[in-house]
C-alpha cells in the first residue's frame, strides 16, 4: 500500500473534493482522484454516465462508508502518468518557421521536448482512456519534435501508427547514413516491408535527381561567362570534380558544396571564380527542390527511371 504522500504528487487531485480513489491492481498503489478531473476521459465518462455506483464501495472505519475505489489493472507508473496527462496535459512543442519556409522547425531547448522513449506509453494510455484530442495532437507533435534526434525509432513508431505526416518529417533526417549502413537488428524496428520500400525509393530518388543535375549543369552554361584564357582548364577541373563527384553520390550528398571546394583553384580569375560561383548557386537552387521526405518522391519514380 502506497504511504499517504503518494497522494500529494503534481498529477493527483489531492483537494478535499476527491470523491473516490483509483487504485492499482498489479501494485496496490492508490491515487485520489476527482470525478470533475477524470471525466475528461471518454472511458471515465462514459462509466459514469452508464452507472454512478459502479464502484467498489469500502465500509471500514478507516475510509468511511462511501469513499469508492476503482480498481484498475494497470501499473503504478502507467496511472501516474495517465492521471498527469489528465490535470497537466503537455503543452506543444515551441516551433519556429524554417529560414527557407519550407517545414515548420522545432526549438529543441532543453525540457520543452518530451523524451521519444517515454511517448508511445503515454500514447498508448491517451488512446486506451480516450483523452481529449487536444492532448493526443500535443503528444503527436513531440514525437515529430523528436525526429531530428531519434529519426529511425520516429519512423518506425509514426509508419506502425498510420501518422504520415510524422514518417515524412523523419524520413528528412534519414537521408544519412545510407540505409546499407544499419545493422539487421536496427532496420528491424520498420514495421512493414512497405514503410522500409518508401525509405529506399526515397534514397535511390534523390540519388537520381542529384546525380542527374550534376551531370547537366555546366560551369560555362551555353558558353555564359566563358573565360578566354582559362575556359579549357576551368572546364576541365570541373569536369574532373562532376565525374567522380557523381560516382558518391548518397541521397544526403551536398553536391554544391563538393563542387565549391574547386573555388581555391580559381580563385586567381575574377571570370572563371564569378562563373563557379554562379554555377554553385544554380545546382544549390536545383537540389533544394529535390524530395527530401518520402511523401514528395513520384509515385511512378520507379517507371521513370528504366
Amino acid at each position: 500500500m502506497a504511504s499517504e504522500n503518494s497522494y500529494s504528487t503534481g498529477y493527483v487531485d489531492s483537494s478535499v473534493n476527491a470523491e473516490f480513489r483509483v487504485r492499482s491492481l498489479p501494485d496496490g498503489t492508490e491515487f485520489r482522484v476527482s470525478r470533475h478531473a477524470i471525466e475528461t476521459c471518454e472511458v471515465f465518462r462514459n462509466m459514469f454516465a452508464c452507472c454512478d455506483h459502479g464502484f467498489e464501495l469500502v465500509g471500514d472505519d478507516e475510509r468511511g462508508p462511501q469513499e469508492a475505489i476503482l480498481d484498475l489493472d494497470e501499473t503504478e507508473h502507467a496511472l501516474a502518468t495517465l492521471f498527469r496527462l489528465i490535470q497537466q496535459p503537455p503543452d506543444p512543442p515551441p516551433m519556429e518557421n524554417a529560414a527557407d519556409g519550407t517545414r515548420p522547425r522545432f526549438k529543441l531547448d532543453a525540457g520543452s521536448i518530451i523524451p521519444f522513449p517515454v511517448l508511445p506509453s503515454m500514447l498508448y494510455l491517451a488512446d486506451k482512456y480516450g483523452l481529449p484530442e487536444a492532448i493526443t495532437c500535443s503528444l503527436h507533435l513531440h514525437v515529430q519534435a523528436n525526429a531530428s534526434t531519434n529519426p529511425l525509432p520516429v519512423y518506425a513508431y509514426a509508419t506502425a501508427h498510420n501518422l504520415p505526416k510524422i514518417a515524412a518529417e523523419a524520413s528528412a533526417h534519414l537521408l544519412h547514413p545510407p540505409l546499407s549502413s544499419y545493422t539487421k537488428e536496427d532496420i528491424q524496428i520498420i514495421p512493414t516491408l512497405t514503410a522500409y520500400h518508401e525509405l529506399l525509393r526515397l534514397h535511390e530518388y534523390r540519388r537520381y535527381k542529384l546525380r542527374d543535375i550534376l551531370l547537366n549543369e555546366d560551369i560555362f552554361p551555353h558558353g555564359y561567362g566563358t573565360c578566354p584564357v582559362h575556359k579549357q582548364w576551368a572546364t576541365q577541373l570541373w569536369e574532373q570534380k562532376r565525374v567522380y563527384l557523381a560516382t558518391q553520390i548518397e541521397a544526403a550528398t551536398d553536391i554544391a558544396g563538393e563542387m565549391r571546394d574547386l573555388a581555391s583553384q580559381l580563385s586567381s580569375c575574377s571570370l572563371c571564380h564569378k562563373a563557379l560561383t554562379a554555377a554553385v548557386d544554380m545546382l544549390q537552387y536545383k537540389c533544394r527542390r529535390v524530395a527530401r521526405t518520402v511523401d514528395y518522391v513520384p509515385q511512378d519514380y520507379w517507371l521513370d527511371a528504366i
